[in-house]
């Protein structure tokens, strides 16, 4: 199996840098925000291949590409079908922005919105953010996968996460900004590391990633061999 990252950063962008998104083995995309399509294509990954999209929760950074997937699908001409996978609402709200966005209305490829509910080998659990967002469990190919999305400390993600080969979870903060990450409902370090920890997850993929938490991030992975940085690819 291979995760393949399109961004590894938080809505705090940089040049040079995408908001999380990342694909297994070129058929599964975990959130579809801005600029996923080109990531996708610099990849050589055709977007018409995707079979499913894991869409945590409906914010800019991990949704607003969503649309364009179903552009291109159509301008292209997709057959084969995709599954969404996302909170109460999201057919609703992908609706709502393709018919503001003007979508014409022959733009029509087959899709199937799966809300709050498993899925094959899919599981949902609601993450503590500040609207709601679903972490996911994956039991796939004999290999357990968890992603966070967008959370503080929740005992429902280290449930979620529980003795995954892979728990890729958002470190959006340092601790020094614990006070910012409270009212944001985001992960700092500490936070991260104790439910890596508590869930007993094999590896620890930090995503979401903000200026000051990346150097962190590629210093734990120069240190601790439990941790990955998130670029390129991860077999496994």
């Amino acid at each position: 199996m291979n995760i393949k990252f399109l961004g590894k950063w938080s809505s705090n962008l940089i040049r040079g840098e995408r908001n999380i998104s990342f694909v297994l083995d070129d058929k599964m995309v975990f959130d579809f925000g801005p600029h996923a399509i080109e990531s996708l294509l610099d990849l050589k990954i055709d977007p018409r291949a995707i079979e499913t999209v894991l869409i945590t929760h409906m914010h800019l950074d991990h949704y607003s590409g969503l649309s364009e997937l179903f552009w291109y699908r159509s301008i292209y001409g997709a057959k084969k079908k995709l599954v969404v996978l996302g909170p109460a609402g999201i057919k609703r709200d992908t609706e709502k922005i393709l018919k503001l966005l003007r979508t014409p209305s022959n733009f029509n490829t087959p899709v199937e919105f799966v809300e709050n509910k498993p899925y094959e080998f899919i599981t949902p659990f609601r993450a503590r953010h500040f609207v709601p967002d679903n972490g996911y469990r994956l039991e796939y190919n004999g290999k357990i996968i968890f992603y966070s999305g967008d959370t503080a400390y929740s005992q429902n993600v280290v449930k979620g996460a529980e003795d995954a080969d892979i728990l890729l979870h958002e470190m959006t903060y340092t601790d020094e900004k614990q006070t910012e990450a409270d009212f944001w409902k985001h992960s700092t370090y500490s936070s991260v590391m104790r439910v890596f920890r508590e869930s007993r997850a094999k590896k620890l993929v930090p995503v979401h990633l903000s200026a000051g938490s990346n150097v962190l991030a590629k210093r734990l992975s120069n240190t601790q061999k439990n941790i990955v940085y998130p670029s390129g690819s991860i077999r496994f």
